[in-house]
C-alpha cells in the first residue's frame, strides 16, 4: 500500500509566497475570488498551512483576510517531486 505525501513534506507556505506574489497577488493589485471584487492590500503570508493576503472591497473598508487556492495558483506538479 503506497503512503500519501502531504505539501508540507515537500514545501511550505513560505517557499510559495514569493512565486504567488509573481502572479500578482500583491499590494495594490485586484482580484476577482468568491464572486467579490477585491484590492489587495498585503503581500502573500504564511496562514495556518496555507497562504493568504489582506484584502478589502469597495462595499467595506475593513480588511479581510483570504486564504489563497495555493494548488492552483502555484501548481500541483510544483508541489510534488518527482518520483523516479
Amino acid at each position: 500500500m503506497g503512503t500519501i505525501m502531504n505539501h508540507a513534506t515537500y514545501r511550505t507556505p513560505a517557499m510559495d509566497c514569493p512565486r504567488i506574489k509573481d502572479l500578482g497577488y500583491s499590494t495594490s493589485h485586484h482580484i476577482h475570488m468568491y464572486g467579490e471584487h477585491f484590492e489587495i492590500v498585503s503581500d502573500p503570508f504564511p496562514d495556518g498551512g496555507g497562504v493568504a493576503v489582506d484584502a478589502i472591497t469597495a462595499k467595506d473598508s475593513a480588511k479581510r483576510r483570504l486564504r489563497l487556492p495555493v494548488a492552483i495558483l502555484v501548481g500541483l506538479r510544483d508541489m510534488f517531486p518527482k518520483t523516479a
